[in-house]
């Protein structure tokens, strides 16, 4: 059985966001894709400008960031709760490992 990562609400949500998103970005001439990966990319640099300046507004610039992703997903028609149970296993194996490969040397870097 899958799990579920979003709930009913956000699903919801996200489908009436991509509704008028797909609309707006029709006016664009590009794909709708193409338009969420551009504001993606946006939206990584402010989130990193902002965190920098320890502006606590870079946390609602991740939650936008998120919409933007799942908007991408939505778009290539694939199931939100299938991609994040999918990656949560590759983290989860992921980082374990990474962590082992480390030289033994270097020191972990606060949290």
């Amino acid at each position: 059985m899958l799990k579920k990562s979003i709930t009913q609400f956000s699903q919801k949500e996200l489908q009436v966001i991509f509704r008028y998103s797909k609309r707006l970005n029709q006016f664009s001439g590009k794909k709708h894709a193409q338009e969420l990966l551009g504001m993606m990319a946006g939206h990584v640099q402010e989130i990193r400008e902002l965190y920098q300046a320890r502006d606590a507004h870079y946390l609602t610039e991740t939650g936008d960031l998120l919409i933007l992703c799942f908007e991408l997903l939505k778009e290539a028609k694939a199931s939100p709760d299938s991609v994040l149970n999918n990656c949560y296993q590759r983290y989860r194996k992921k980082l374990p490992r990474l962590i082992k490969e480390i030289k033994p040397s270097r020191k972990p870097v606060p949290v």
